[in-house]
Order: C-alpha cells, then structure tokens, then sequence
C-alpha cells in the first residue's frame, strides 16, 4: 500500500479509495431490508434475493415499522417502496432514517411522475427502479449500490484520518 503521508502512526492512502470492485465481496453477506406493503411482491422479492445469495435481515409494510426495524437489524441496504401503508410514505421514511448509519436505500416503485422523483431525489437514494422491473435490473441497482456505499465508505474514513492527521499539527487549529 502506498503511503501519502505517515503521521502519528496512521497511514493515509488512496488504496482504499483505488481498491477495485472486484475485490468486495458484494453479494454473499450483504444484508437487505425490504420495505414493501404488497405481501406478494414482497415475498417475490425474498425469494429472488435469496436465490441471488443475498441475506434478507427484516420486511416491514409501514414507514413507522421500518424505521424501528432499521435500528434493530442494521442492514446493508433498504429496498423501500414509495407508497407504502401508514402515515409516511417511502421518501418520507428514507428521509427520517438516521445519517449516521449510512444505509443507502434504493426505492422501488410505479411512479415516476415528475413530484415523486423530486421528492425521491431529495433524499440522495442509491438507486430507482420502476416496478415492473427485472430481477437482473435489481441485482445490478444492488451491486451498483454497494459499490458506491463502499466507496463513500472509504471517503469518510480517509476524510477522519486526514482531519485527524492536520488536528495533530503543530500549526493547527482545531
């Protein structure tokens, strides 16, 4: 690994940056939630990530529900439908997820008006996917997903290194 600098025992690199797709393991481990009030369409959707080797962590149909789910079980990703039973609806609910748990969320929905994608944007997803939707479509918006999550991952942890590197200057100011 090559070092950019060595300060205080740390070494900041851009390797983990560099670290090629390839190298994560994107699949086996990742632990998904899916939030999605049509039973049929949710147990569809276990059963294909299942086949894909992904691991399906908690189904909830309400954003209320998710929202306590997500901090019990700590998924990788949220497959969130947009409209969804209760007082939320999916935007609102991918919006009232905690930012420091860093759980990107890919909405899957029939809508695609001009509102809701504003809206949907509003809330930095991972993804979109417009039911109906191929399984091939889902698997790629996951593995794209991941990627990008791992990613800003590492942008974050080098970010705190580098802060953490300049705080320990002498001509710091912190």
């Amino acid at each position: 690994m090559e070092s950019i600098e060595e300060h205080a025992g740390e070494s900041i690199s851009h390797h983990s940056l560099a670290q090629s797709a390839s190298e994560w393991p994107l699949i086996a481990g990742t632990r998904v939630m899916i939030v999605e009030d049509e039973a049929v369409v949710a147990l569809h959707l276990r059963q294909e990530l299942t086949r894909l080797g992904y691991t399906v962590v908690a189904m909830a149909t309400a954003g209320e529900q998710a929202l306590r789910l997500v901090e019990e079980v700590f998924p990788d990703i949220i497959l969130m439908d947009i409209h969804i039973q209760g007082e939320m609806d999916g935007i609102e609910t991918a919006r009232r997820i905690p930012r420091y748990l860093h759980i990107p969320v890919i909405f899957l929905t029939a809508y695609s008006e001009d509102v809701t994608l504003k809206r949907a944007g509003e809330t930095h997803p991972y993804g979109y996917l417009i039911k109906p939707f191929l399984d091939r479509e889902l698997h790629a918006t996951i593995k794209m997903a991941m990627v990008r999550s791992r990613t800003d991952e590492a942008v974050r942890e080098n970010e705190a290194m580098l802060f953490r590197a300049l705080c320990t200057t002498p001509i710091s100011q912190c």
